[in-house]
């Protein structure tokens, strides 16, 4: 019987491309596994466990672990891991870029593969008593990268003696590649919200220094008209206060009409002082001593309240700022907490921080009172707003010293304490501003 030409040949080669099929398929379904895994969240550190999970599952190491580079660049840190013993993974917790297996691969970018890892001489000397108590011969190590930036490093390690084959590390490569571009999108979607909160932020301070502005406007107006009048009545007061004829009885009364109309002469020099737009007299200014001052000037009063007073003033540089504003602006936060705690039955701790922080420097008036109520926190810089019943706070302190702290170039916030309370931060730049 003859045979066929070409007979033959044609089963070898459907047998080759079905042996190249069968090292394909095993892979593809692995990347394929991973590259779902990594890309259902965008959260990094989702991202970073659920890849590691991935990889080391289907692929069926032992060991693996995830890198990423540091702020600053200088050092990889352990953000994932699986199979890792304490000791191993301690001594992984933090390499020095450049030096080791791993931090050589953050480096150059090059990929590393060994068959016994632990006679390798590049070894950390910290790792290599672990590493050769473990028995880990196969090591593979890839560069994670993204936009041309490498952002960290992807290693797997095994402990039997079959090598990495070139599939294999063409797997993890391919690996590290869909784990970079999934943190990228990770980051800059986080970058994103950071953005969009700081927007948020910034078009509500505008909202604000606008209606600072319309009432500030308006104030002025109406605290020059009420001024003329309240200054006759003190004046016509004092004068009959002192006449011989006044009795006791009247003498009492007119001093009730004094006393009041004092109290709304200082209420007018509050909106005017709110309203003013004017440049003060600026020069190298320290914190901690009108912090000082303004406590010295408040020293009976809490006293009297038993308000003990806890001082923390660390050594802080200089602001460019108006002392008299600056004492105006202390002076209210020491008074608002001092009223928040004189009717409170808790323990009353009046604390003053001074420190600096970010080229500023932070001063922070915290009080033991009943904290601010939730509904009221988003409103308590507004004009005239209060939470003092009615007599006992015109709602201007805290707006103008809001005003005072902004045209400082500072920031004046507030917040609730976890134990209770309310705590006061005033923010100013340090040195003298730029010209």
């Amino acid at each position: 019987m003859k045979r066929r030409a070409g007979h033959s040949k044609p089963p070898a080669d459907r047998r080759r491309r079905a042996h190249r099929r069968s090292d394909v398929e095993p892979h593809l379904k692995i990347l394929h596994t991973v590259a779902e895994a990594v890309s259902r969240t965008l959260d990094v550190e989702e991202v970073l466990r659920t890849a590691v999970d991935a990889l080391t599952r289907v692929t069926g190491h032992e060991i693996s672990s995830l890198h990423l580079l540091s702020a600053d660049g200088k050092t990889l840190e352990l953000r994932g891991e699986r199979g890792m013993s304490t000791r191993l993974r301690e001594v992984n917790r933090s390499l020095p870029i450049g030096a080791g297996l791993i931090g050589r691969v953050a480096l150059t970018g090059k990929t590393i593969r060994l068959d016994r890892n632990y006679e390798d001489p590049n070894v950390l000397p910290s790792a290599k008593a672990a590493v050769r108590r473990e028995q880990i011969r196969g090591f593979v190590c890839v560069p994670i990268h993204s936009r041309g930036q490498i952002l960290g490093t992807l290693s797997l390690g095994r402990k039997t003696v079959e090598p990495f084959d070139k599939p294999e590390l063409a797997l993890v490569q391919a690996a590290a590649d869909q784990i970079g571009l999934a943190l990228d999108n990770a980051r800059l979607y986080s970058e994103s919200l950071h953005q969009l909160d700081e927007l948020k932020r910034a078009h509500a301070q505008l909202i604000h220094a606008e209606k600072m502005k319309a009432v500030g406007e308006l104030a002025s107006g109406v605290a020059h008209e009420i001024n003329n009048p309240l200054t006759t009545i003190l004046g016509q007061t004092h004068l009959l206060l002192t006449h011989p004829e006044t009795t006791s009885h009247v003498r009492d009364r007119l001093g009730i009409v004094a006393e009041e109309a004092g109290r709304a002469a200082r209420i007018v020099q509050n909106l005017l002082l709110f309203a003013r737009h004017y440049t003060p007299e600026r020069r190298p200014c320290s914190v901690a001593d009108q912090a000082r001052r303004v406590l010295e000037l408040k020293g009976y009063q809490l006293q009297q309240d038993n308000v003990r007073v806890v001082t923390d003033f660390a050594s802080c540089p200089f602001v460019w700022a108006d002392e008299n504003q600056l004492q105006v602006v202390l002076l209210n936060l020491v008074q608002n907490a001092h009223q928040a705690m004189a009717k409170h039955p808790s323990q009353r701790v009046l604390t003053v921080r001074v420190w600096p922080s970010d080229r500023h420097a932070c001063v922070e008036v915290r009080d033991t009172g009943p904290g601010i109520p939730d509904d009221a926190l988003p409103r308590i810089f507004d004009p005239f707003f209060t939470t003092k019943p009615p007599g006992e706070g015109s709602g201007l302190g805290l707006s103008v010293s809001y005003g005072i702290v902004a045209e400082l170039g500072g920031v004046l916030r507030a917040e609730n304490c976890e134990g209770g309370g309310a705590s006061f931060v005033v923010e100013l730049p340090l040195g003298e501003p730029a010209a």
